[in-house]
């Protein structure tokens, strides 16, 4: 009959903690999963769980809420200005991920807060600059109403184009069928014209030199 060796009995932790370490492990004969060590190094897993819990805890955001009734003339008036949300985005990165599409929020991470801000300001930026743009890119187009200054050119076959009229677009009555349908000086004079003779036709009350533009 063979002889089967004794299970050995689980030995006490030797050695003590060291601060917020585990037990050592040398100090368990058996291995960790033995006895008191097993414990132990439960106990302490389980109290640095906590603890980490707390700290992060401690670091989570936190929104103060101010009602309607007892917020100041100073809290509603950033309130309205950040209407659009602008605000609160730009002092708050969490905010600002939160409003992002998926890839970008996992592609944020990337992102420092200098180019974070950078591209806020540069979007604002684009935003006020837009109906600038707008101006001045009308105010050169109605530059195309007056007619710039040119040499006279010999008569040619294929030159002077006036010797022809253009009642193809001259109008309902072909009235202005001697202007070109760009030349908006000679079609001035003609509805100055038609004005004159008591013409009632829709469009030609108003002045031409006040019509929109900023010419």
């Amino acid at each position: 009959q063979p002889s089967w060796p004794k299970p050995k009995k689980a030995t006490p932790c030797q050695g003590r903690e060291l601060g917020p370490s585990l037990v050592p492990l040398q100090a368990c004969p058996l291995g960790p999963s033995s006895g008191r060590c097993a414990m132990t190094l439960l106990r302490r897993a389980t109290q640095q769980a906590f603890a980490m819990r707390r700290a992060v805890g401690a670091r989570a955001a936190s929104t103060a809420v101010v009602s309607a009734s007892s917020e100041t003339m100073s809290q509603k008036a950033w309130r309205w200005l950040d209407i659009t949300g602008f605000l609160t985005k730009w002092h708050s990165r969490r905010a600002w991920i939160l409003d992002l599409d998926p890839p970008s929020r996992a592609a944020s991470v990337m992102m420092t807060e200098y180019e974070r801000k950078l591209l806020l300001w540069l979007t604002w930026m684009n935003f006020f600059f837009m109906p600038i743009s707008l101006w001045y890119w009308y105010g050169q187009f109605t530059h195309l109403s007056a007619k710039p200054p040119i040499p006279l050119m010999p008569e040619y076959q294929y030159m002077n184009g006036r010797k022809r009229d253009f009642s193809w677009h001259g109008g309902r009555w072909n009235d202005c069928k001697e202007c070109r349908w760009l030349e908006f000086e000679c079609k001035k004079m003609c509805f100055d014209r038609l004005r004159e003779e008591g013409r009632d036709i829709r469009g030609l009350r108003a002045p031409r030199s006040q019509t929109m533009g900023f010419h």
